[in-house]
Parts: structure tokens; C-alpha cells; sequence
């Protein structure tokens, strides 16, 4: 009888690749040389300004016009800069008025552009791409060029010195940029949506509202905060329309702080950090939400 030898199956043992501890060492060096430290020293040339701001506000005049003013270090914390921001100045009026223009020009910036931007994505009509195109080329002009005729048809018509010229102002440039942003927001947006609420009854107002607006929420919320921002930091527009005291912004408050011969570093300062405050709370509560609504307007489909 012939004996058979089944050949035994050696196992098959993986392949391990050993890394030179000279490369790993290597490769992070260069990690670090090429994404990690220029991303520190660009995080420190951006923060150390703010940083300087804040700090500078709890020093005294003097402290900051000596050598060691210049350096974040505070010998002698004081609270007199934030004390005399309001007790010197009507700042708290200030802050007033550009919270109701800044508010009341998000508002009406989101729900024109809401509009604006649902028609220029949905409906196909003469001179579409004439009106889209027209929305572009407005922020392509610096706002100083049709300064003074704003401020001639503004005087005729009764609207300096007031709110309602302050926020039609605004909206005159901030209503271009949001509908071209939340017109490719509502690009993003499957049209079968909407179709399939047709089908179920909803007319197309219903459906506007109902199915594209909800959806649309981080795009509305990008759009407001940058409204919001513009009323809130812009100066030129303001300090052309607005020479009536009682109600200057808060940049236009700031800057009639400064007199001619000194300027007060340590108020301004206090100034300053208190109109970035409310900025700072806003992006906290809708930072998710704001880089959402930039990014899926970039992409269609």
C-alpha cells in the first residue's frame, strides 16, 4: 500500500515593516516646521493685537505710555477706564443705537434676501442672469463712491440723524451679498422637495415656507450674521449721515472720544472690548451653524 504525504500548509506570517526611529523623527520635525508652526505664529500675529487691547484697557494712562505699557504684563490693574466709559459718556446710548440698527438691518436684509434669493434660484425670467450678475458688480464698488449722492436724496427725504436712514443704508449693501449667497443656498436644495409638496396639495408659497425656508436655516443665519456685522462695525456711512450725538454708533461714539491734542488709549481700549463682546457671544452661540450655512451654498446638488 503506497502511502500518500499530504504537504503541510506552512502559515502565512505577515510582513512587518519596521520605521526607522531616524524617519519617524524626521517626518514630524517636518510636520511640525511646515503645518503646525505656521499655524501658531499666524494664531499669535492675529490674537496679540486683541490681546494688547484687552489688557491695555485695565492700565492707566500713564502705565501705558511708559516702556512697560507696551508689553501684556499689568503692574496696577484699574477698572477707571470701563467706570468713565459710561460716567463720562453717553456710551450705554451708544451701544443702544447700534444694537437697534444693527438688528433692525439683519431683518430686513434676511427676509428681502430670502425672498430674492428663492426667486433667483427657482423661477427662470427675462433679465435673471442681468439681475444676478447686477448683484455682484455692486460689491465690486467701495461704498465711499456713491457716498454723497446717498447723503443728497438721504437729506431730502428726512432721513439723517434717524434709524430708518442708518438701516436703509445698510440694507442698500448687504441685500446684494446675501441673496447671491442664499441663492446658491437654495441651489443646494433637492428641487424634488418642493415637487413632492406640490403633489401633496401645498402651492408654492406654502412650499417656500414649509420645505426650502426650514431647510435654509445655517444659510439664513450666515446671511444675518453678516448683516449684522456690517451695521455693527461700519463707521463711514455713519459719521456721514449721523452728526446728532444722542444717536452716534458705537464706532462713531468711539471715535468722537479722541480730542485733537491727547488721546485717551485706556478708553478706547475699554471701548473697543466692550462692542467685541457682543460679537464674540453671537459667534459662540451659532458658530456650528454659520460655517454650515458657508459651505453647503458652495456646493450644488
Amino acid at each position: 500500500m503506497i502511502e500518500t504525504k499530504v504537504p503541510i500548509e506552512t502559515p502565512i506570517r505577515p510582513i512587518i515593516y519596521h520605521r526607522s526611529p531616524g524617519l519617524t523623527v524626521r517626518r514630524t520635525v517636518i510636520r511640525f516646521c511646515t503645518v503646525y508652526l505656521p499655524t501658531i505664529l499666524l494664531i499669535l500675529f492675529v490674537i496679540t493685537p486683541f490681546l494688547w487691547m484687552l489688557l491695555g484697557s485695565f492700565k492707566t494712562n500713564i502705565e501705558l505710555m511708559s516702556s512697560q505699557g507696551q508689553t501684556l504684563w499689568i503692574k496696577e490693574p484699574t477698572l477707571d477706564n470701563y467706570v468713565r466709559l459710561f460716567h463720562d459718556y453717553p456710551f450705554a446710548r451708544f451701544f443702544l443705537n447700534s444694537t437697534i440698527v444693527a438688528t433692525g438691518t439683519t431683518m430686513i436684509a434676511v427676509s428681502f434676501s430670502a425672498f430674492a434669493g428663492y426667486s433667483l434660484s427657482r423661477f427662470s425670467f427675462p433679465g435673471r442672469t442681468v439681475i444676478g450678475v447686477a448683484f455682484l458688480v455692486t460689491q465690486m464698488l467701495p461704498g465711499v463712491a456713491i457716498l454723497i449722492a446717498l447723503y443728497i436724496q438721504f437729506r431730502d427725504f428726512g432721513l439723517l440723524n434717524n434709524y430708518a436712514g442708518l438701516i436703509i443704508g445698510y440694507n442698500a449693501f448687504s441685500i446684494p451679498f446675501c441673496t447671491w449667497m442664499l441663492r446658491g443656498f437654495f441651489d443646494s436644495i433637492p428641487r424634488e422637495l418642493e415637487e413632492a409638496a406640490l403633489i401633496d396639495g401645498c402651492n408654492r408659497v406654502m412650499s417656500f415656507f414649509s420645505v426650502a425656508l426650514p431647510l435654509t436655516l445655517p444659510g439664513l443665519l450666515a446671511t444675518g450674521i453678516f448683516a449684522f456685522i456690517l451695521a455693527w462695525h461700519e463707521f463711514v456711512f455713519a459719521v456721514t449721515m449721523i452728526n446728532d450725538t444722542k444717536m452716534f454708533t458705537l464706532t462713531v461714539g468711539i471715535a468722537s472720544m479722541k480730542s485733537i491734542n491727547i488721546i485717551d488709549w485706556g478708553l478706547l481700549n475699554a471701548g473697543v472690548v466692550v462692542t467685541t463682546i457682543p460679537l464674540v457671544i453671537l459667534f459662540a452661540f451659532v458658530q456650528r451653524y454659520l460655517i454650515q450655512g458657508l459651505t453647503a451654498g458652495a456646493v450644488k446638488g
